[in-house]
């Protein structure tokens, strides 16, 4: 399967969005996953080829010059059977990575995507693998086509997060974000599907395989669809923001997701009692290189979550549950910097901290190094 490129994403996401480092991390990102999984599928499709039909009837080559007129013949083929074979789903998958004209020509087929769909919910495991496959290289189109296919399998996705299969769960996910960047009709029913809620447990689940690939949906969540997260969802990922380990995978997108959902705001008093938690995964950090977009990502939000925060709860006390030296450490650590965008946001972070009622003020300034 293959997860899209931001190239892609473009077509569909605010300008003013593209332009924030975040999203230019997250096209690396999925331009990294774009290339690897291409090769992967490459690979299978050769195996496949070779001992899943017994002999190489075609070479491989042919599967990178499908064009519209062999996608309208593959898929009346399937219409008329009622079934896609494994060819059939490789064949489709490569014809969809090489053009949209391709995805376009499939998506028009009236009956043609519902034919991978009942493959995709059937009972045979390895087939729903091809067919989630498919579909993830299918949701490369434009809005349009990803929102047939969440009309058509936007349940079966959320609903095989839950799967044992990981090349099921993963091609899901990655189907989910290409969906989500596309097209903001789609990722708000999909939301309505307690999506958010099942991407934050893979997102801080002790298994750490699934951890970047959800924190990628989730970021996209927050980026494209946070008005339409449900209350329920919110309320859920306040309750557990703890659970997320600064150590794990995709830990660079938590602050931005934190921030970008306005939870400090809408679920003060869970926020309010996780604190520390917040102070210590921004204290985290062992890398200062704000020249590197994912250590940027993490400091600018992180420090922004922290000022909101400090402001929203100067009269409940949060100050007893802080760690100041440490924080008072990563202070100055960010102040040497010198970064002029970044020491301005930190001056507002510093003065909402001081406006905690217990924190000495005298104290906190004698240990903070602004101008070094």
């Amino acid at each position: 399967a293959h997860l899209k490129t931001m190239e892609l994403m473009a077509e569909t996401a605010e300008s003013t969005a593209l332009q924030r480092p975040e999203e230019t991390a997250l096209r690396h990102k999925i331009r990294e996953y774009a290339k690897h999984q291409r090769k992967d599928l490459r690979t299978s499709a050769t195996d496949a080829l070779r001992f899943g039909l017994g002999q190489i009837r075609d070479e491989i080559r042919e599967l990178e010059n499908l064009g519209v007129k062999d996608v309208h013949g593959l898929a009346g083929r399937i219409k008329r059977r009622k079934r896609a074979t494994t060819e059939d789903m490789y064949r489709l998958s490569h014809a969809f990575l090489q053009s949209n004209d391709n995805i376009n020509a499939f998506a028009a087929i009236q009956g043609a995507p519902q034919v991978i769909v009942k493959e995709l919910t059937g009972t045979d495991v390895p087939r729903q693998i091809e067919a989630a496959e498919c579909l993830c290289n299918l949701s490369l189109g434009e809005a349009h086509v990803c929102e047939k296919i969440t009309v058509l399998a936007g349940s079966y996705l959320v609903t095989y997060l839950n799967s044992q299969e990981p090349r099921l769960k993963r091609s899901c996910l990655w189907t989910l974000a290409n969906i989500i960047a596309s097209c903001k009709k789609s990722a708000n029913m999909l939301l309505q599907m307690q999506l958010a809620t099942k991407l934050w447990k893979l997102y801080t689940s002790d298994d750490i395989n699934y951890a970047e690939d959800a924190g990628i949906c989730l970021h996209l969540i927050a980026t494209h669809a946070r008005c339409s997260l449900p209350a329920k969802d919110s309320r859920y990922i306040a309750e557990h923001l703890h659970e997320k380990c600064a150590t794990q995978p995709g830990a660079e997108f938590y602050m931005y997701i934190v921030f970008q959902l306005d939870l400090v705001a809408l679920e003060m008093d869970l926020c309010a009692s996780k604190v520390r938690n917040l102070c210590d995964f921004f204290s985290s950090t062992s890398e200062f290189d704000y020249n590197n977009l994912k250590h940027k990502l993490h400091i600018d939000y992180g420090v922004r979550v922290l000022t909101n925060l400090f402001c929203l709860n100067r009269e409940n006390g949060v100050e007893q549950s802080l760690n100041l030296e440490s924080l008072i450490n990563i202070l100055n650590k960010l102040f040497a910097l010198s970064n002029a965008s970044l020491t301005n946001e930190l001056l507002q972070l510093l003065k909402n901290l001081m406006n905690l009622q217990m924190v000495d003020h005298k104290q906190l300034l004698g240990q903070l190094s602004v101008y070094d």
